[in-house]
């Protein structure tokens, strides 16, 4: 018992509970985004939750290991299981399920240079797309035009929110503008409101804290500005 209760006393633990808490509402708020289709049965939605918090928690350790972790890998394959699992019969939901997976496992290798800008583009298409698309496509077993325009700027929050993990070192803070104005871009994809102000505000929030947080809490924190600001964009 008092070896449960340091682990769940450990700050690192605390954060990977919080990150995949936030990382799975996004993904199933924006998979239930214009859905019509008849409902998950409770094995499908049990594969699919627990393929969600294998890949959030993976990557999370990931990134808060910068690439170096032996357990990340090891959950991000367990989640790639469970996408296989929970559509048997739908072959390219199952790919489309791994795809993210593959991509971080060959992300934790060096040598392939997907530590980087490229590999934030891939991951920031898998992580947008990945689970509310298998989501929606299992419900409804069709992709609508309603459903994916607003995961655009779903998938740009990505990129702005998860730079500072794929593209390391010193940068000139002008060239670190890059990734939030492409996403404020995207938002106009969208109707204009008092919400695309807020975002613009929260992003910008966003943006001023990384720099100035102490990096054990940054993740978490991406996590919890990402998890808002999603809610902002398909709500």
């Amino acid at each position: 018992m008092t070896t449960l209760m340091a682990f769940f006393k450990n700050r690192t633990v605390q954060q990977l509970f919080i990150f995949t808490l936030c990382q799975n509402i996004l993904w199933w708020v924006a998979g239930s985004t214009a859905s019509t289709g008849n409902p998950l049965g409770t094995d499908v939605k049990f594969f699919l939750l627990v393929y969600g918090v294998f890949l959030a928690a993976g990557y999370f350790l990931i990134l808060k290991r910068h690439f170096q972790t032996a357990v990340g890998p090891i959950l991000v394959v367990a989640a790639g299981t469970m996408g296989f699992l929970a559509a048997p019969q739908a072959h390219l939901v199952q790919l489309f399920a791994l795809l993210i997976c593959i991509f971080l496992v060959l992300a934790c290798i060096p040598q392939l240079g997907l530590q980087s800008v490229y590999g934030l583009v891939v991951f920031s298409f898998l992580a947008g797309l990945g689970v509310p698309v298998v989501l929606f496509f299992l419900r409804n077993h069709y992709l609508a035009v309603q459903f994916l325009a607003p995961l655009i700027p779903l998938m740009a929050s990505y990129l702005a929110f998860f730079e500072p993990y794929y593209v390391t070192g010193t940068q000139d803070w002008r060239r670190r503008l890059i990734t939030p104005l492409i996403f404020v871009v995207t938002l106009f994809w969208l109707p204009f409101s008092w919400r695309i102000i807020l975002i613009i505000l929260l992003t910008a929030a966003h943006w001023w804290l990384q720099g100035r947080l102490n990096q054990r809490y940054r993740l978490v924190t991406t996590g919890l500005f990402q998890l808002i600001v999603g809610l902002l964009i398909l709500l």
